[in-house]
């Protein structure tokens, strides 16, 4: 047991799975987590787990771990690990031992959902087989955020799924059903792994909708694509984890490497703050600050700021507001600030740093064209999506946004009912 707590206490935190052995080594249990940490040591700190799960950690002599960037690739790397290894008591948690698949009726009206008995649908389109049904239905959940499908084979009225923007309606009109069938050819594409076929299809045809001014289309199209992006630019297979476990370290590092290269920085940034601001014509307007270190996200560091509220909307005073507070408080330094936004954001964060006389340098990134603004170059840095700087910079945009929209959809919410 002994060996085990220093095993414990060396856990990363990041996404990943993790992975239970007994004495001789053999494979028990494979399970994901968005923090192996947290995850694995609840194992030991609960006391009352059920009587399967009791004897599970009773057996535990070894604990492994492969580290990912996403809980998406733990979800698929976890069934990987399971269909092939079949760890003990990951197969007597099934309900079923048969395996499960993913279903596409050939129907008017194409109908997505998962199945035992793939041999009674041969003129449906099938993916699979998948280990359990937990893992298709978070499967077919990911997927669902990017291209909403039906599920109700009922027409007569609008199900949960519709209201709550992740079914489409199809039966409304000859022409929603038309745009759903086209909708489903994408999710057959994206399943079968042509994500690439996929990004060059929908970019031409936003490039279509922008050519004869149907810009609501084009713009629901960009948002798939930035939504696919993630899936074309930054997944890794299973196999690329097992293949090389080390592969996150490995392209955190080339990611800091590369961004310090690009930037002309003296050294790799060890710490890097990123800050957005959140808000609807100025209303409850709030700023974020996120911190990575050494490539990786540190949310016990994260702050959030309600900024005071300005006559007119002024996204620089916001800017200026939120690093004068921040640059108040005794914080470490960061090594690189990265602010979200064009050469206003960029000009009104170098004017703070400079009245606080710090020697911080500072980038913005704007999210249209993703480019990267500096003060010192007149045109910006414009980088391929397959660049590890460029990688780097929108997860800590991306970050920092999720976190300051979630923080001002709070004070919303509160708003709305005080």
């Amino acid at each position: 047991m002994t060996s085990l707590k220093r095993k414990l206490a060396k856990l990363p935190q990041n996404p990943g799975i993790y992975k239970f052995f007994d004495a001789g080594g053999n494979l028990l249990y494979v399970g994901k987590s968005i923090s192996i940490k947290k995850r694995v040591s609840s194992y030991f700190a609960n006391k009352n787990l059920g009587p399967k799960t009791d004897q599970m950690v009773s057996k535990i002599a070894d604990i492994g771990y492969i580290k990912v960037f996403s809980e998406f690739e733990a979800l698929l790397l976890e069934a990987d690990l399971i269909r092939n290894n079949k760890p003990f008591y990951n197969i007597i948690a099934k309900d079923d031992k048969s395996p499960i698949y993913i279903r596409i009726s050939k129907t008017e009206v194409p109908i997505v959902e998962i199945t035992r008995k793939p041999e009674s649908f041969k003129k449906d389109f099938i993916k699979g087989p998948f280990p359990s049904a937990r893992t298709t239905k978070e499967v077919l959940k990911y997927i669902r955020r990017i291209f909403p499908y039906c599920q109700h084979k009922n027409p007569k009225k609008p199900c949960l799924f519709v209201h709550l923007g992740l079914c489409p309606y199809p039966y409304s009109s000859e022409l929603e059903k038309q745009k759903y069938v086209k909708n489903i050819e994408n999710i057959k594409k994206l399943l079968a792994g042509k994500s690439k076929l996929l990004v060059k299809i929908l970019t031409a045809e936003m490039n279509e909708y922008s050519k004869i001014l149907m810009y609501e289309e084009a713009q629901k199209i960009k948002e798939q694509l930035q939504k696919l992006e993630y899936i074309t630019t930054t997944y890794h297979a299973p196999k690329d984890f097992l293949e090389r476990p080390t592969l996150v370290d490995d392209l955190t590092t080339e990611r800091l490497k590369d961004l310090a290269k690009k930037l002309k920085l003296q050294k790799k940034p060890r710490r890097i703050e990123c800050y957005d601001i959140s808000n609807i014509s100025g209303k409850h307007a709030t700023g974020s600050m996120v911190v990575f270190e050494n490539g990786k996200p540190q949310k016990t560091q994260y702050r959030r700021f309600r900024i005071k509220v300005l006559e007119t909307p002024n996204d620089y005073e916001m800017i200026w507001q939120v690093l004068t507070r921040r640059f108040k408080n005794n914080w470490p330094l960061p090594d690189l600030i990265v602010i979200d936004g064009g050469k206003g954001q960029l000009s009104a964060a170098s004017q703070v740093i400079a009245m606080f006389n710090k020697d911080i340098p500072v980038i913005s990134l704007a999210k249209r064209l993703e480019e990267i603004f500096l003060l010192n170059n007149s045109e910006p840095l414009s980088l391929p999506k397959e660049s590890p700087a460029r990688q780097l910079t929108q997860a800590l945009r991306d970050e920092a946004h999720r976190f300051a929209i979630t923080y001002h959809r709070k004070l919303r919410s509160k708003a709305f009912t005080t």
